[in-house]
């Protein structure tokens, strides 16, 4: 079969191996789409990155790539069930899934205080599955099942989504509050996204692309912004009275994370969604004199059925942000597009 691998920033390659093999407790699936995530395109631009780093300066040294390279891509999938271990029994052949690959251990401190997300077993580099491949072997508990109505197509989302639905669950924001996002890419469209489903009152965004302004503004944001022409601080506090009762980070740069920060009122919330390549530096009076409070927001817990039965019955949009799809041999050509600073590209899905 074709696998795609990263060898090292921006070289991903496309080469023939043979099909893992069926074991215990596991599934084989015939891939249908696997979508570019962020954190692919943030590899591909510098090389493995480590989930969790807190001794460290979150970047693997390049003398220590060889530990971790040639590495698996793409983990943003959806297929059909094309065989099943004999011990399997909740997942029949035929059945489409989305695939949850975060799974966890089970036995850690974080998993016995009931927060998966955090399991000791993520750490490492960051989130990565051999997706962009044409066959792949999981866990069976790793797939869900997609409801009849949900296309394949729109199902290859379900995991990004999911990052989106947890973070407006973390923000813990109420019907009726007004809030910001800054960043409009695949995980700030979501959040826009889950926020018009959980009852937010006025939506802002701050986006320096066009093509993600209007889909943000197609989902239901009330005020987009482009930070370079309007300071989308004083702009949002303007219109708000001081402030919106939560923002959400989702460009993962120093910038913006000041904007969301002072973008807030006081005794308001800031999420942190994004992957950052640098470090950010904010004012400790920003937080510790408003009272305000930050939040970071990694990956799902079980949002996954949510998130699917929101797209069976429309309250998700997931083909608004699907701006193209590829090959499996033009992998390279995705993730180049997805790095152009102008691009209109937003989720990019690439079709084994």
């Amino acid at each position: 079969m074709q696998i795609a691998k990263l060898y090292g920033p921006e070289d991903i390659r496309v080469t023939d191996e043979e099909k893992p093999p069926l074991e215990p407790g596991t599934i084989r699936i015939d891939v249908a789409y696997t979508g570019v995530c962020g954190s692919d395109v943030h590899e591909y631009k510098i090389g493995p990155v480590p989930i969790r780093a807190e001794d460290s300066n979150h970047n693997i040294p390049e003398q220590e790539w060889d530990e971790y390279l040639p590495k698996n891509m793409g983990h943003e999938i959806t297929g059909t069930v094309v065989d099943v271990a004999d011990n399997v029994e909740d997942i029949d052949v035929g059945n489409q899934v989305a695939l949850n690959i975060l799974l966890s251990c089970g036995e850690c401190r974080y998993c016995q205080e009931g927060k998966p997300q955090l399991c000791t077993a993520y750490d490492g580099t960051a989130v990565g599955s051999p997706g962009f491949a044409e066959d792949i072997v999981v866990p069976a508990v790793a797939g869900i099942p997609i409801p009849e109505n949900v296309p394949l197509r729109h199902a290859a989302l379900t995991e990004p989504l999911s990052v989106s639905v947890h973070a407006v669950r973390r923000s813990e924001m109420r019907l009726g509050d007004d809030i910001a996002v800054f960043g409009a890419g695949p995980i700030g469209l979501g959040i826009v996204d889950a926020a018009v489903a959980a009852g937010a009152n006025r939506i802002f965004v701050s986006e320096p692309r066009e093509a993600r302004r209007k889909i943000a503004s197609d989902l239901g944001a009330d005020l987009v912004v482009d930070p370079r022409e309007d300071h989308p601080t004083s702009r949002f506090r303007e219109e708000t009275n001081g402030g919106v009762d939560v923002a959400f980070e989702a460009a993962g740069i120093s910038e913006t994370f000041t904007q969301s920060m002072r973008s807030t009122k006081y005794g308001g919330t800031v999420v942190v969604v994004s992957v950052f390549e640098d470090d950010a530096s904010i004012h400790p009076n920003d937080i510790m004199q408003a009272e305000r409070t930050v939040k970071g927001s990694f990956g799902y817990v079980d949002e996954f059925p949510t998130t699917l039965q929101m797209m069976s019955d429309g309250r998700l949009n997931p083909e608004k942000y699907v701006t193209g799809e590829v090959p499996l041999d033009d992998v390279d050509d995705a993730f180049q597009r997805l790095l152009e600073p102008e691009s209109d590209d937003v989720k990019i899905l690439v079709k084994p």
